[in-house]
């Protein structure tokens, strides 16, 4: 699932499937699993992209320590990360809904 409507699918929507696997869509909405209970397109705010990138860092330095190697850690999976939350474009920049893995905004955004 890489989108809120695909939560919604047949096999959802008539309880015939106990779980469905978000994957690569939560790597780059980690909001996704609310806009799949809400049922709505949720564009959240840079701020709170920001935020969220903030709490993981903390989280990650507490987690493996602030020496050399826990910051190497933090640094090595947020990179990784990164990878999948660049492919993110706001909803207000799309032309049509709902998007997909393979839209990026259009070209006169970029520059």
């Amino acid at each position: 699932i890489k989108k809120g409507e695909e939560g919604d699918g047949d096999g959802c929507a008539n309880n015939l499937l106990p779980t469905a696997m978000l994957g690569r869509g939560a790597l780059i909405k980690p909001w996704l699993p609310t806009e799949i209970k809400e049922r709505r397109h949720w564009d959240i705010s840079a701020t709170e992209r920001m935020d969220m990138l903030k709490d993981f860092v903390r989280f990650g330095l507490e987690h493996w320590g602030s020496d050399q190697q826990g910051v190497n850690q933090v640094r090595r999976f947020l990179l990784e990360w990164l990878s999948f939350l660049h492919r993110y474009v706001p909803v207000g920049l799309l032309e049509v809904l709902p998007q997909y893995m393979n839209h990026r905004p259009p070209n006169n955004m970029c520059g």
